[in-house]
């Protein structure tokens, strides 16, 4: 190969130690997404199946591979899975022998069962139902969710078709706030007027923890009916994260429907957080009132 002049040798030099430093500069800032730990999908598949298992089946009952698919139709169950993108789904079927069996099925509460329960259907001669949200506490599953209902067999309505679905929605990744963060300016959404400035490394600490501790809001599909907002306002709070060197890292904002939290990290994009109680928390480390979203 030919051997290069020595300029241009030199300049060669210069730009491999170039592409060599940005290498290194690159690999110290890791991207702000961060994946789910391995085995998660799996972990949601198992709760599924373990809420399923929560049901008391009545004597006589008879499992079935698969629901008569017009019974299925004419049962009408709420569809769990709509509002998520990541999500495990199992499903039972049974013949259960006559109409008190399955409303004693329907009358069962599963074990720490909550907020969310809901009833359907059209009443005894149709299909109907229930549905619970069940207790689930981890950063990467949740909600998780158990639908039953039952509907008399149109060929036989001494049997009453029972069919049951289990769903864990889990995060594929989330988005959190970069390294270096020096300092967190809160400002009013309307108009812009600035509420705090925060340098102090221990508050700057708490909040950086508080926001990386808001669980993701995995409803991405979801559609809501949100009232109307007068015109000109913009209710809630912004935050801007910076370094501090003053350049800005990341910047987050309240969402009033649903009460979410934007998360947006330039260069990285963005991802909505269930806003939960950080007012509040927020509120508690700067000593004042923040504007609700």
């Amino acid at each position: 190969m030919r051997r290069l002049p020595p300029s241009v040798s030199a300049v060669a030099g210069f730009v491999a130690v170039l592409a060599a430093a940005a290498s290194v500069a690159g690999a110290s800032a890791p991207s702000p997404w961060v994946s789910a730990p391995a085995g998660t999908a799996a972990r949601a598949s198992a709760l599924a199946r373990a809420a399923l298992a929560e049901i008391r089946l009545p004597a006589g009952t008879e499992r079935l591979s698969r629901a008569p698919s017009g019974l299925l139709a004419a049962l009408a169950a709420p569809n769990l899975t709509a509002p998520y993108g990541s999500f495990e789904r199992v499903s039972g079927y049974w013949m259960v022998p006559g109409a008190a069996a399955a409303a004693n099925v329907l009358a069962q509460t599963p074990a720490g069962a909550g907020g969310g329960t809901s009833t359907w259907g059209t009443g005894p001669a149709g299909g109907r139902g229930v549905d619970w949200t069940l207790p689930l506490d981890d950063d990467w599953l949740g909600p998780r969710l158990l639908a039953v209902g039952a509907i008399a067999d149109h060929a036989d309505g001494s049997r009453w078709l029972l069919a049951a679905t289990a769903v864990v929605v889990w995060t594929p990744r989330r988005l959190e706030l970069p390294g270096g963060v020096a300092s967190v300016s809160v400002r009013a959404l309307s108009g812009g007027a600035p509420l705090a400035d925060v340098s102090a490394p221990a508050s700057v600490a708490r909040i950086v923890a508080a926001v990386n501790g808001l669980d993701v809001d995995d409803a991405v599909h979801a559609i809501y009916a949100c009232p109307e907002q007068p015109a000109g306002s913009v209710p809630g709070f912004g935050l801007t994260f910076a370094a501090a060197s003053g350049a800005t890292l990341a910047t987050a904002s309240t969402q009033a429907c649903p009460e979410d939290l934007l998360l947006a990290v330039p260069g990285h994009g963005s991802q909505r957080l269930i806003l939960g109680n950080l007012r509040d928390e927020l509120g508690a480390i700067l000593s004042r009132t923040l504007p609700a979203p």
